[in-house]
């Protein structure tokens, strides 16, 4: 059922009131008696006719008595029909049709509608006037409405309805609702966070309290009977529809409508945001009087959300940024910085890979050794950077003759590896000659640059991956021994023909069963990359050293045994994985318990190579790098020249980088105080013939790198690049439990690696995301490090930046006498134990 407003009820009770004064007003007298006036006027007119006829008469001028009736009733419409009658009843003039609207009179009493006038022509009665009048009003009910005063009423009566409506419903507006509500439940709703509005069916409001009124920034009852429209309204999304506002749906629907988001301009220079929750307020018979809205203030949470989006894509950006230099780190990575051609543990990588699918698909495959021919004499008489030139133009020349899928590695200081698959020892043999070709091509002032060529294919029957090099190898000393600038097969060298290898004369070689047992790289490298998460800088180390070795064993060793000896380098501490964080991780020096801990992770090591490789000449250097060379160390071990060649250029390359290299608890030491550690330990601890060796191969090393290097490693600066990436990832997903670790293993790994601005900002969001994990915080803490990652990083990136990886030495020895002359004159006698060395070691 329809419930009529209050107004309106208050509307009709006044104007009932207002008519029923009016009528009261009419009946004692106080309003005009319109009807008696009528009567008057009609008793008057009918008196004006009847004289005007006596006048008429009594001159005898009884025609115009009918001319002057007609004037008459046509200036009076309620006239119906008007006659003089003679004293006998003769009609004498007549107006209308008098006997018509005469007939069913009562004889000669006058009434409203019909008057009787007597006429006397002097003083003796001469006739009567009868006139006939309209109707004053129709006979019943209908009449009575048409009546002035019934007409009155009703037009009083539907005016003051109106007026009073209009007036009402204005003044209402003003009418204070909260004056009905108790003072502490209004003082309730003023204390409420949120501003709250309760508004009619009309969508005006019919409260607001405190928090709203500030929100508008007018007073609360300004803004009662205010329709809610006329608030400056703006919705998120700017084509929504104005009747999907909340309130209205909310009276629509008769439902709650929840999470709404919509914002107010009070003015030009502030916007609020609020989250709106309407609920209609329902009668007993289910019907909505109104709504209740609440309105809670995000502003500063949307702003804050805005920039949080904002920092967001920043970080997003950076990210991205952080990542295409990741890839672009991770290729020069496994690039020879000097040449662009691969490096060599990158070559050995992708060699497993194409000797494995080779095996498995049963298709050629073929290997070629170059090596720049008197590369030594060029270094000696034009400087090491004319060699560096000359490197760098037989790289270009090689990446340029060679085709894709072919791949190029900088495989020694002036030797460079090209594998080939898919091509068998004839289709080599072509390329080898091809490449020689191109090299002898090149031109330079006072300089003619030619190369010597070896060539092995699998079908020549290598083995292994390592044979198979060796024999590479092996051809070009065949191709430098014969000539040089030439290309030599390895079913081209005689089986009578000897090769000094390691200064070992022996014919054609038949390799050891051990030699032949091949080491996979993938192992090795799954093998450091373990290492490298459970402390990178002992990894670090390790790589360093196998650089050193390779480098020093040049000219020393076949390939296929400086391969094993770089492995061991590689491995030699692989047995840390196995100590314990709080000895491995230590931040001073060891105490006496905790080195013989230490020590333990030699035997881990070796079990861990034993139980992997197959191979007991990678197992025997790195059981025997511990050796001493005046045999004072270990009675079990073998001393001087017993101890296995790697082993004891092992040893040498160990301590070396141990010396130079710094520590948590004391700063390394420098170039000069390492050399002068290792000959005062030579022919106590070290070889001395190898320790002049690997000092010349680090000078001639040093000659070649470029002038200046970045703080960081290549790989620190990857390694911190690759971290950052993985802990913005989580910051994306808002894991912060995963973004505490990741932070706190960025820390361990900046500090251990010298990057102290990257270590304090690590620790700083590791404690942020455990103590106080704002997202605001986080993101600023992350760009930070985002921002001093991706500089550190371009050092590396940019084409006029140093870059850090040394060039391999550049030493060449011609023949077997002259290695022989260079180490006779560098052999010490040794003559006790060095313990200040093994103590740095």
């Amino acid at each position: 059922m329809y419930r009529i407003s209050a107004t309106i009820r208050i509307t009709l009770g006044l104007a009932c009131l207002a008519v029923s004064v009016l009528l009261a007003a009419g009946t004692v007298g106080l309003l005009p008696d319109t009807r008696a006036a009528t009567m008057n006027g009609r008793r008057s007119l009918c008196e004006s006719i009847a004289l005007n006829c006596s006048l008429l008469a009594s001159r005898g001028e009884v025609p115009n008595i009918e001319a002057s009736l007609h004037a008459l009733t046509k200036r009076n419409p309620d006239i119906l029909s008007a006659a003089v009658r003679s004293g006998g009843g003769e009609l004498l003039a007549e107006v209308g049709d008098h006997v018509t609207h005469w007939r069913g009179t009562q004889g000669e009493v006058s009434t409203e509608t019909c008057m009787y006038v007597p006429i006397t022509a002097g003083d003796q009665p001469w006739g009567t006037v009868e006139v006939r009048f309209a109707a004053l009003s129709r006979p019943g009910l209908l009449g009575l409405v048409q009546t002035p005063f019934a007409k009155l009423a009703v037009f009083f009566g539907v005016s003051c309805v109106v007026v009073f409506f209009f007036y009402l419903k204005k003044m209402l507006q003003h009418l204070d609702p909260s004056k009905v509500i108790p003072d502490r439940v209004r003082a309730a709703l003023d204390t409420l966070a949120e501003g709250l509005l309760v508004l009619d069916r009309d969508e005006r409001i019919v409260l607001a309290n405190q928090a709203f009124a500030k929100h508008v920034g007018q007073p609360a009852h300004q803004l009662q009977g205010t329709h809610v429209a006329k608030l400056p309204w703006s919705q998120p999304d700017e084509n929504a529809d104005a009747r999907q506002l909340p309130w209205i749906k909310a009276i629509r629907d008769g439902a709650a409508q929840t999470g709404v988001m919509l914002g107010l301009k009070p003015n030009e220079s502030d916007e609020r945001m609020f989250i709106v929750n309407s609920s209609p307020i329902l009668c007993d018979d289910g019907k909505c009087r109104g709504v209740l809205a609440s309105f809670g203030d995000v502003t500063l949470l949307e702003k804050n959300k805005e920039e949080l989006v904002s920092m967001l894509e920043v970080l997003k950006k950076s990210r991205e940024e952080i990542r295409l230099q990741n890839e672009e780190l991770q290729v020069l990575a496994t690039r020879d910085p000097l040449t662009s051609c691969l490096n060599r543990r990158s070559f050995l990588s992708q060699f497993e890979t194409h000797w494995a699918n080779a095996g498995r698909y049963a298709y050629p495959l073929s290997c070629v050794m170059l090596d720049i021919d008197h590369f030594k004499l060029v270094n000696d008489q034009h400087g090491h950077s004319v060699g560096d030139q000359v490197l760098q133009k037989v790289a270009v020349v090689l990446r340029a003759t060679v085709r894709d899928g072919d791949v190029v590695c900088r495989y020694g200081g002036e030797e460079f590896c090209i594998l080939l698959p898919h091509l068998d020892k004839d289709g080599a043999r072509l390329a080898g000659e091809r490449y020689r070709k191109a090299v002898a091509a090149i031109r330079m002032p006072n300089l003619a640059v030619t190369v010597s060529v070896g060539v092995s294919a699998m079908s020549l029957g290598a083995r292994s991956l390592q044979e198979l090099l060796d024999q590479a190898d092996k051809s070009l000393y065949i191709a430098k021994r014969t000539g040089r600038n030439r290309v030599v097969g390895w079913d081209e060298v005689p089986d009578n023909v000897e090769i000094d290898d390691a200064k070992v004369s022996r014919s054609r070689p038949v390799l050891e069963p051990d030699a032949q047992t091949a080491i996979p790289f993938s192992a090795v490298t799954a093998l450091i990359s373990a290492l490298s998460y459970r402390d990178s800088a002992t990894a670090e180390h390790s790589r360093r050293v196998a650089d050193l070795c390779v480098a020093t064993a040049n000219g020393l060793m076949s390939l296929s045994d400086a391969y094993v000896l770089e492995m061991a380098a590689l491995l030699h501490d692989i047995g840390k994985i196995g100590v314990p964080d709080s000895i491995l991780l230590k931040a001073g020096p060891l105490t006496a318990e905790e080195w013989k801990t230490m020590h333990v992770h030699d035997r881990m090591g070796v079990e861990i190579i034993r139980s992997t490789f197959a191979s007991d000449k990678l197992a025997e250097i790195i059981i025997n790098h511990h050796a001493t060379y005046n045999g004072s160390c270990q009675s079990d071990l073998p001393h001087g020249e017993k101890i296995p060649l790697g082993a004891r250029i092992l040893t040498i390359a160990d301590s070396y980088d141990a010396i130079v290299s710094d520590r948590v608890y004391r700063k390394g030491r420098s170039q000069a105080a390492a050399f002068a550690e290792l000959r005062r330990c030579a022919g106590k601890q070290f070889d001395p013939d190898l320790v002049e060796r690997f000092i010349e191969t680090v000078k001639a090393r040093d000659q070649s790198r470029a002038a200046a290097v970045p703080a960081v490693s290549k790989q620190t600066a990857l390694r911190i690049g690759l971290e950052i990436e993985r802990l913005a990832h989580s910051l994306d997903n808002h894991d912060i439990s995963g973004l505490s670790a990741l932070a706190g293993r960025l820390k361990a790994t900046a500090t251990k690696s010298g990057v102290a601005a990257i270590a304090d900002l690590a620790a700083r969001l590791e404690q942020s995301a455990v103590e106080d994990p704002d997202l605001a915080t986080l993101i600023t803490i992350t760009s930070e490090l985002m921002a001093l990652c991706r500089s550190t990083q371009m050092a590396y990136l940019r084409d006029d930046e140093p870059v850090d990886e040394p060039h391999e030495p550049s030493i060449e020895f011609e023949d077997i006498e002259e290695a022989v002359d260079e180490l006779a004159s560098i052999i010490e006698t040794p003559d006790e134990r060095c313990p200040e060395l093994l103590a740095v070691g």
